[in-house]
């Protein structure tokens, strides 16, 4: 519906979504006053009809202003069936205006009946278009008024004097006329007053259910907020305890584990938490448990090496140093029996040993994965060891585990060479053979002297021998 900008004049206090309600109410009204005018001015017509015949010297131009009267009605009419109340309102406004001056010839001049409609048609733009209409109406039928005055007081402008009898009949109708139009502008303000009552008590209570809502989502956020910052301090706190919790496994406290019991009591804990604490405390469980396997398969696989290293080259169970007399050099001999008591408490703590003259220190091979021997000093004077000299003799008995490790892993690795080349060979005179029997012949002939064994079987054949 086209308003032309009258919603921007409408009070404040009106709500958005009643606005069109009260521009029906506008229109409504305009619609009925539209419609009573056009009634009225048909009984006219039907009055200046008759009188056209019985009156002597009537004026025909009565008629042709009750006619045009009676078109514009109809004009307004038509424009608010269609919508277009921003053209009827003005219309309707200028239609009543020039009614009623054109009539006011008519009627008794600026004295006569119709002077009762100008504060009816200002009321009527006041009520209908508000302050937009109506300060405009009260100035033009001021200066109408004024300017008709003016010329029938001059002479100028005569008015058409109506018999006594028809002036009277003109003031009652009027009259009632100008009464029935006040009632109908008193109850559309007392409409507009109950709507604009009711808009406003609509208002109040859709503010107070907005500022119950705004409460009650400040709550809600309040509660909302509390609950993240008590989830945000147990996720720091569980963060803390995993932290913790790897420190000590990657320090070597491989007997650590997350205590699941005090995670799951905490409240609003995500479960998801629980569940990696338990996902971790597994892995570092099975971790652990392959740590170890591999450590006592790395120990077994270094302590059969040095074995058999030992065996191999029949190394000596110890060596002694004796300092030579006087100026004669230093002597180390080999001597099974150089172990001394110190010794044995450093190999079975692990760790140096020191006492008043002597010291301790175990050498271990591999990151002191395996125990290999132990280093001990001996001196006359009851002197303290200096710091100095414990780290000089610790720095030495690393260094010596190391170079001894070195040299393990050299042997082994010749001792491997020379295995897999002599199972080389063996194998290279074994494949020269064309026939089965040369084949057999040549392998236990090459393992024989391989291994200086005495005497070698070798037997082909499906089924089970029984044991001799």
């Amino acid at each position: 519906m086209d308003i032309d900008g009258t919603q921007a004049s409408m009070p404040d206090a009106v709500p958005g979504g009643s606005l069109l309600q009260d521009q029906s109410r506008r229109i409504h009204l305009l619609r009925v006053l539209a419609v009573f005018v056009l009634a009225a001015c048909s009984i006219i017509l039907v009055g200046c009809l008759v009188a056209l015949f019985f009156v002597e010297n009537f004026p025909v131009s009565a008629i042709v202003v009750d006619g045009i009267a009676i078109l514009s009605m109809l004009a307004v009419i038509v424009l608010l069936s269609r919508g277009r109340f921003a053209l009827a309102l003005p219309l309707g406004i200028v239609s009543f205006t020039a009614i009623q001056f054109a009539a006011m010839y008519f009627l008794g001049g600026a004295r006569g009946p119709m002077s009762l409609l100008t504060p009816i048609i200002i009321m009527i733009a006041g009520v209908i278009g508000e302050r937009r209409y109506a300060q405009p109406t009260v100035t033009v039928h001021v200066g109408l008024y004024v300017v008709f005055s003016g010329l029938e007081a001059a002479g100028v402008l005569v008015p058409y004097q109506m018999p006594e009898l028809s002036s009277r009949f003109a003031w009652i109708g009027l009259f009632i006329m100008a009464a029935a139009i006040m009632v109908l502008i008193n109850r559309q303000f007392i409409g507009y007053l109950a709507f604009a009552l009711s808009a406003s008590l609509k208002r109040e209570e859709t503010l107070a259910e907005m500022s119950r809502q705004v409460q009650a989502s400040a709550e809600a956020e309040h509660a909302a907020q509390q609950q993240a910052l008590e989830v945000a301090r147990q996720l720091q706190n569980v963060t803390e305890e995993y932290a913790t919790f790897l420190e000590r496994i990657a320090a070597g406290d491989y007997s650590a584990s997350l205590d699941l019991s005090v995670l799951a009591e905490q409240p609003n804990l995500p479960q998801a938490l629980v569940s990696l604490g338990e996902y971790i405390n597994t892995t570092v469980a099975s971790l652990v448990a392959a740590l170890d396997e591999a450590r006592s398969a790395q120990q077994t696989y270094m302590r059969q090496s040095w074995q058999d290293l030992m065996e191999a080259r029949r190394t000596p169970g110890g060596y002694r140093y004796r300092a030579g007399e006087t100026d004669d050099a230093p002597q180390v001999e080999v001597d099974e029996n150089a172990w001394l008591s110190p010794m044995t408490r450093a190999v079975h703590s692990k760790d140096v040993t020191v006492e008043t003259k002597e010291l301790a220190l175990p050498i271990a091979s591999g990151t002191r994965a395996q125990l290999i021997g132990a280093l001990g000093v001996r001196r006359e004077q009851a002197e303290a060891w200096s710091e100095d000299e414990l780290a000089l003799v610790t720095t030495v008995t690393d260094q010596l585990a190391q170079t001894l490790e070195n040299l393990r892993l050299l042997d082994e690795t010749t001792r491997r060479a020379a295995r897999e080349q002599m199972a080389g060979e063996i194998t290279g005179r074994i494949r020269e053979a064309v026939e089965i029997e040369a084949v057999l012949e040549r392998a236990l002939g090459e393992l024989g002297r391989a291994f200086a064994a005495e005497r070698g079987t070798v037997y082909l054949t499906l089924s089970e021998q029984e044991e001799a």
